[in-house]
């Protein structure tokens, strides 16, 4: 399990920088299959965030950037995306770098309701906890190892079950843990999307930002190789904090491009109701 994480079916990928040819090819074998397949769009159900989407919802096979500064309410958004998920017959699978999964899980509960212990016990779904250290070592082991012959063997992400959603966090532990080796640390992230890309379902990945962020993922590549990028921002207006979301980019649909007020409820992600009068950028701020 040269990644950490153990995978099903085998390819080789060469040594290299990524090159844009490369993840213009990767994106191009990903559309033309989606070509030949029923397109599904699964909804986010966060609040009204569907509305915001003309096709009301994400399309299956599609993996969506989460990106924010600190208490943002990332997490809170992908949880709630796959609790009422759950609630609605589907399937997921939450995967931690680094919170403790029992913690989260109270977390959810007492603040929101959402009790996940339910659907574990049924087996629709599973919160994976994996170590990011033992991932970054794994991988300059690997290449250090193959070197000379600039293969490297990825395998593919084998869960307990074929989930309809999944939730990554987060990117920012995970790039800590390859402290500053930014070459394997890419490696890492194109295998990661690529794995998930075989599954058909709506994949979250979680990046911690600034909180007003001009780049919106640690190098870059991440919001490349995504479908969408989602940004939560907690800007400081005055003696306070103000919270709105951003449709950044969504390939499977048209979408808002407004800045969407939200707050974080008993409820969850709650949006703001804008009066038509007041709908200007500078009065949500």
């Amino acid at each position: 399990m040269p990644f950490g994480i153990k995978f099903a079916g085998k390819e080789d990928i060469a040594i290299g920088d990524l090159e844009e040819e490369e993840l213009e090819d990767m994106r191009d074998r990903k559309a033309k299959k989606r070509l030949k397949e029923k397109v599904e769009f699964l909804p986010v159900r966060v609040d009204d965030f569907d509305e915001k989407l003309t096709a009301h919802g994400i399309e299956r096979g599609s993996t969506i950037l989460v990106s924010g500064g600190c208490g943002t309410g990332k997490s809170t958004f992908c949880m709630q995306s796959l609790y009422h998920g759950l609630m609605n017959g589907e399937k997921a699978v939450y995967i931690l770098f680094e919170e403790s999964a029992e913690k989260l899980k109270r977390h959810m509960l007492n603040n929101y309701g959402w009790d996940f212990e339910q659907f574990e016990q049924e087996e629709k779904f599973a919160m994976l906890k994996i170590n990011p250290f033992k991932i970054a070592r794994s991988v300059e082991a690997s290449l250090l190892k193959q070197r000379r012959a600039l293969l490297v063997q990825v395998e593919q992400l084998e869960l307990p079950f074929v989930p309809d959603k999944i939730a990554v966090d987060s990117l920012s532990s995970l790039s800590v843990a390859f402290m500053g080796n930014s070459e394997n640390y890419r490696y890492y992230i194109k295998h990661m999307f690529d794995s998930l890309n075989q599954y058909d379902s709506v994949n979250y990945i979680i990046s911690e930002t600034e909180q007003d962020p001009g780049i919106y993922s640690r190098t870059g590549i991440e919001e490349f190789l995504g479908d969408g990028v989602i940004v939560l921002y907690n800007v400081k207006v005055g003696t306070s904090r103000k919270r709105a979301m951003e449709i950044l980019k969504m390939r499977c649909s048209n979408h808002s491009k407004s800045l969407m007020p939200y707050n974080l409820t008993n409820k969850g992600v709650t949006f703001e109701k804008i009066n038509a009068k007041k709908k200007t950028e500078e009065s949500l701020w």
